[in-house]
């Protein structure tokens, strides 16, 4: 179903349909990733919906949604053929003739007929757009776990072979006035860290020439939290969108410094600090992420770097996941896609010891998926998140058949096919 975004872009909605009734709905979010950039990344939902009807429809209709993994697996070796129009620029023509002295001086030169650019129809073979495997994925997940009568975060826990599902996921609120008057109320009993993100547009205008004035903030929000409550001790986690490379030139030693002032800032509470460089490839922002924590080590700071630029596939979280690179690891599920890969990222980065910062536009299906895969941090809106596990704790000791996902009583109803 063709639906407008809230920024009023086009998307798409999928709706999944078990064989006893219920539907499951999700949104396809084209998520802007490092890696995944030009003409060819682009997600066209018109294109994504006959894909739908061409491609996944005739591979799940049938099928029993008694398991996830196997279904949400099935659409990683699928292509499709995108189609785009390509741009390419006039080549000038050669000057033809010769030009008078006369014309020359009095400036009556012939003017040729400036050349248009020229579009060509271009077809590309690539694997299902991350958008449109989000949105399947997104719907056949809770659709899976109500035909076997559980919430979304047991039937994870079952599927993946994690130990117990817990009430209590440590959240990061993104810190701005609206969502700390929102949240006023739980701030001190259940926050766990302030999220502040500098913006990317004008980084000297943001943070000061040489970053003193986010330390000025940072100070501020230091000398603030006492007053809240003075026992309270959130960790602050501030993503630079890549400010302190552009400050000064991505010379590592010069962003030391800005760090070590930071850190000062901060105390006495506990800093993470992500994307204090964004650079051109991956190859290279894992290089000098590893540089800043070598030299971070070596001087003995406390400042936790997060690892976010270039985190878009599984491929890419492995490399992460490793200590000397980063010390923590911000995955968002739609920027990865299938969810399968998003789960499969954080458990592989758990299991390198590597904590993880998790975050997704679904509040409800993004706080079940935490609840099983326990993150570091859960970032969001805190009140909805908070209700969310309130929601869990409330349902955890009902009978399976109240643990539904949608608002009718369907308890009774059989186990359904897709």
């Amino acid at each position: 179903m063709p639906a407008l975004a809230a920024n009023g872009r086009s998307q798409l909605t999928i709706g999944l349909q078990l064989s006893n009734g219920q539907w499951f709905w999700a949104d396809c979010l084209a998520v802007p990733a490092a890696s995944r950039g030009g003409e060819t990344a682009v997600f066209n939902p018109i294109q994504a919906a006959d894909h739908v009807q061409n491609l996944v429809r005739p591979l799940w209709q049938g099928q029993p949604a008694a398991a996830f993994r196997p279904l949400a697996q099935m659409l990683l070796p699928l292509t499709e053929t995108f189609c785009y129009t390509r741009t390419s620029p006039p080549k000038p023509k050669p000057a033809t003739g010769a030009v008078s002295r006369r014309s020359l001086i009095t400036g009556f030169l012939a003017e040729e007929e400036p050349a248009a650019p020229k579009e060509a129809p271009v077809m590309v073979e690539r694997p299902l757009h991350p958008a449109l495997q989000y949105g399947l994925t997104a719907a056949l997940l809770p659709a899976v776990a109500a035909a076997n009568r559980v919430t979304v975060a047991e039937w994870l826990a079952r599927e993946y072979g994690l130990v117990g599902v817990e009430t209590a996921v440590p959240l990061q609120i993104p810190l701005d006035d609206k969502t700390i008057q929102a949240a006023h109320t739980i701030l001190t009993t259940h926050v766990a860290s302030f999220g502040y993100t500098t913006g990317s547009k004008n980084h000297k205008a943001a943070l000061g020439t040489n970053g003193e004035r986010l330390q000025q903030h940072v100070r501020q929000l230091a000398a603030w939290l006492p007053t809240l409550n003075p026992e309270y001790a959130p960790t602050l986690h501030l993503d630079l969108q890549g400010g302190f490379g552009q400050l000064f030139g991505n010379n590592s030693g010069k962003i030391l410094g800005a760090i070590y002032g930071l850190e000062q800032a901060a105390k006495p509470y506990e800093l993470l600090m992500q994307n204090p460089v964004w650079r051109e490839d991956l190859a290279t922002q894992v290089a000098q992420l590893k540089e800043l924590t070598s030299f971070c080590r070596i001087r003995r700071l406390k400042v936790q770097l997060v690892a976010d630029a270039w985190v878009d596939s599984l491929a890419a979280v492995q490399q992460f996941a490793d200590a000397t690179i980063c010390q923590m690891v911000h995955l968002e599920l739609p920027r990865l896609g299938n969810l399968e890969v998003g789960i499969t990222a954080v458990l592989h980065a758990h299991a390198q010891n590597q904590p993880v910062v998790l975050s997704g536009s679904d509040t409800p299906l993004t706080t079940q998926v935490a609840l099983a895969t326990r993150p570091a941090l859960l970032h969001g809106l805190p009140r909805t998140h908070y209700n969310e596990l309130q929601k869990f704790l409330h349902t955890k000791n009902k009978p399976p058949g109240d643990l539904m996902h949608n608002k009718s009583d369907l308890g009774n109803l059989p186990k359904g096919n897709l």
